[in-house]
């Protein structure tokens, strides 16, 4: 049996150079996307929480984004829809999803609650990407963040090769 131990690896002549292999995770960014208690009652997809970037390694990598957040929505039978946003080389984009509807639905929902939802992006750049929540709602108000209880929105991307 053999030992490889290396401290570092670096392509030839530059990092992109490296073969990794298909379905590996070749970054990890991970933050809070705020501190603070934010309220939206836009009909139209619009930005709550600050971004999160990264700049992938490669440009046929696929970005797995995943939003871990706590809100709550005001009235009777409104609907919230939660999506991604992403800002491209000064381009923003609101919905990445671009399912109809958005790709998650609350309907009558009464007091905090926590939600995860996840996109998989193809952004097709090496230039930095920076995403963020986008939501809108049917009616009503949609609380984003209840930073009374700490339960504040975390962010993950992970750049997955192809």
């Amino acid at each position: 049996m053999s030992t490889l131990s290396v401290d570092t690896i670096q392509g030839k002549t530059t990092a992109g150079t490296v073969a990794m292999p298909s379905g590996h995770v070749v970054q990890f960014v991970n933050g809070r996307v705020s501190d603070d208690r934010e309220t939206t009652t836009s009909t139209s997809f619009t930005q709550l929480g600050d971004t999160l970037s990264i700049t992938p390694k490669f440009n046929t990598s696929k970005i797995f984004i995943t939003a871990v957040v706590s809100t709550d929505l005001s009235g009777s039978g409104n609907t919230a829809y939660f999506d991604f946003g992403r800002t491209t080389g000064g381009t923003t984009t609101q919905n990445i999803g671009g399912v109809s509807g958005g790709i998650f639905t609350m309907n009558d929902v009464s007091g905090w609650r926590g939600l995860t939802y996840t996109f998989l992006d193809s952004p097709s750049t090496t230039s930095a990407v920076a995403y963020f929540c986008s939501v809108k709602v049917s009616a009503g108000t949609l609380y984003f963040n209840d930073n009374s209880a700490n339960n504040l929105t975390n962010f993950t991307l992970m750049e997955i090769k192809q």
